[in-house]
């Protein structure tokens, strides 16, 4: 074989290796749209669900119309400008809102009496909402702690809130929606 033919077959080789590298790395990075990398579990961003065994979860008797879905807490009829953010985010153009908010909510907040003794714990989410006017509307659970007595003081401390003084004209918003976690945890 001549030193041609042995160089076009190196050719080859390499062309073919870089073909197949380039088939690979698409085959990645499609598949990759599918799998969430280097995600954290930034408690503050996700919904915690705590699945319990019965024996263990107090009888509930919370109000059904108290629970909704996401979607359904946020549902915007009139279609004008509105948003939604976590209490306790930072890093929000609201943060200067929701920092008293905040501090009003944890400043009425308790840890039951008969969930402490019982040593009951979970997380509630609640969501609501706050009109221009500073009004509180529409507190619903979106994630129920499994004991009535943790769901009904997270909704009494937000209730409680109420009412707040008026979304600040620079925000721009006819509601601005509210998610706000509430942990209950005890020391072991």
């Amino acid at each position: 074989m001549t030193q041609h033919g042995v160089h076009m077959i190196q050719k080859k080789l390499f062309i073919t290796a870089v073909v197949l590298s380039v088939v690979g790395h698409m085959a990645v990075f499609a598949l990759s749209g599918m799998v969430e990398i280097g995600s954290s579990n930034d408690v503050k961003r996700a919904f915690t669900i705590q699945f319990e065994d019965e024996s263990t979860t107090a009888h509930k008797s919370i109000d059904p119309k108290d629970i909704v879905s996401p979607e359904e807490s946020f549902k915007n009829p009139t279609n004008k400008k509105e948003d939604t953010v976590e209490l306790g985010s930072n890093d929000t153009p609201y943060s200067s809102y929701l920092k008293p908010l905040k501090k009003k909510i944890e400043t009425s907040w308790t840890y039951p009496r008969e969930s402490y003794d019982r040593r009951e714990k979970g997380i509630t989410v609640v969501t609501f909402s706050i009109t221009e006017e500073g009004q509180l509307v529409n507190t619903h659970i979106i994630a129920p702690s499994g004991y009535d007595s943790l769901d009904d003081e997270a909704l009494r401390a937000v209730r409680s809130a109420g009412p707040l003084e008026p979304l600040p004209p620079r925000f721009n918003l006819s509601k601005l929606h509210v998610i706000a976690r509430f942990l209950y945890n005890l020391a072991d």
